[in-house]
């Protein structure tokens, strides 16, 4: 499987490596932002890979089309929210509850993260078999309820011992620690479905995200107040931050919060988690394509060559977030990360679809019918199978009969 290939240890590897060694070594904030988000979004959709296995799409959420369409208004309206309350409110107290409910969010995707990897072996196996208690049914929330075992509870409790030392110490490397596992779990386990259902949510967001920091100060004014892990902080070199400071001077407009945003450069998890689904959904379509030539990934090994469309469209990702950062630099202002996002995702798939003439087979895919047809056609086989037995039989028992 993908999603136990060794390439994503690595990156995982040099996630962390960067993050840690950036308090000794003076790293660009430009190019860890550009290398952090990449290998997230590389290592999110091989794990999502994952999702090809029917037995493992228990508790995935499925977005459908009216999700898609209603989604750029709740963000819109969350976001706009935040924004008043940071505007009218005491923001140290908001913080503090935003704190807690963040921290507690990457906390789960850590245990959950590990949970993962370790569930097949002994003795997590029987720990996950020990069920405590269930979670009630609650309306939009948890609409299915949920059954929580010993390995649950152990998880969570390991990745609360990441998410307390970030909520004590407000430290740059907790905060990114518990945004990565959060962009990898999400982009793993929120599946769009259809290319159509990508095209809608992005093309929304598309323009969500252009008005909200190019004619509003809501994005960015949200962006800067709020302290949780919903976004990747890299701390600028400190010739950056004295240059800054020389042509600005001091503003106590930040004194007393955990950190001066002047500080770091950020990119949000949206800007991760969403393209990135999309990115995912487009592997999964080359293995549904290797299925269904009968190829083997697992036997034939990782081959480039097999996942076109993943290739075009992470490669043009990668392109877009180096758009955004020179952008970013040569303008110097923040700037709406799908608005050069959106259209390299989309783009690449598309235009690799039509030069490959697979464009209505891309349109037509669905990942919830996969296995369905699988069972169907599985059955159909058994079937076919059944009175062929009987023929053989019949033909063997004639033969007997000539033979005596």
């Amino acid at each position: 499987m993908l999603s136990d290939h060794k390439s994503n240890y690595i990156a995982i590897g040099i996630l962390l490596f960067i993050n840690i060694i950036r308090q000794y070594v003076p790293i660009h904030p430009t190019i860890m932002t550009a290398v952090s988000s990449c290998l997230l979004v590389y290592v999110g959709c091989l794990f999502s890979s994952k999702l090809c296995s029917e037995e493992k799409k228990e508790g995935v959420e499925t977005m459908g089309t009216k999700d898609a369409l209603v989604f750029p208004l709740i963000g819109s309206a969350v976001l706009f929210g935040l924004y008043l309350l940071f505007k009218f409110f005491n923001d140290k107290y908001l913080n503090v509850l935003l704190h807690i409910y963040f921290t507690l969010i990457g906390a789960y995707s850590i245990g959950q993260l590990i949970e993962e990897k370790i569930i097949e072996k002994q003795p997590f196996k029987s720990l996950s078999e020990q069920q405590i208690f269930t979670i009630p049914k609650i309306p939009y929330f948890n609409p299915e309820g949920a059954k929580v075992n010993t390995l649950n509870v152990i998880t969570f409790f390991l990745g609360l011992i990441f998410g307390g030392i970030y909520f004590v110490k407000k430290n740059w490397i907790y905060n990114n620690i518990l945004g990565m596992a959060f962009s990898i779990f999400g982009i793993e386990n929120l599946m769009i479905g259809q290319y159509k259902v990508g095209l809608i949510l992005l093309s929304l967001l598309f323009f969500y995200d252009i008005f909200w920091v190019f004619y509003t100060p809501v994005m960015v004014s949200v962006a800067k107040n709020i302290e949780g892990p919903v976004k990747l902080m890299f701390p600028k070199l400190k010739a950056a931050i004295e240059k800054l400071k020389a042509e600005k001077g001091d503003d106590k407009e930040y004194e007393g919060k955990a950190y001066d945003p002047r500080e770091y450069n950020m990119i949000g998890l949206g800007d991760i988690v969403i393209p990135g689904v999309y990115v995912a959904f487009m592997l999964r379509f080359d293995l549904y394509l290797l299925n269904k030539a009968k190829k083997d990934i697992n036997k034939n090994g990782f081959n480039l060559k097999d996942l076109k469309y993943f290739i075009a469209t992470f490669s043009f990702y990668n392109l877009g977030i180096l758009i955004t950062l020179c952008s970013m630099y040569f303008f110097n202002h923040a700037q709406p990360a799908l608005l050069y996002l959106v259209p390299c995702c989309l783009l690449s798939s598309t235009f690799t679809a039509l030069a490959s003439k697979e464009f209505t087979l891309l349109w037509n895919f669905n990942e919830e019918e996969l296995n369905k047809k699988d069972d169907d056609s599985s059955s159909d086989d058994e079937d076919d199978k059944k009175p062929k037995k009987k023929e053989e039989n019949g033909e063997n028992e004639k033969d007997k009969k000539k033979v005596e």
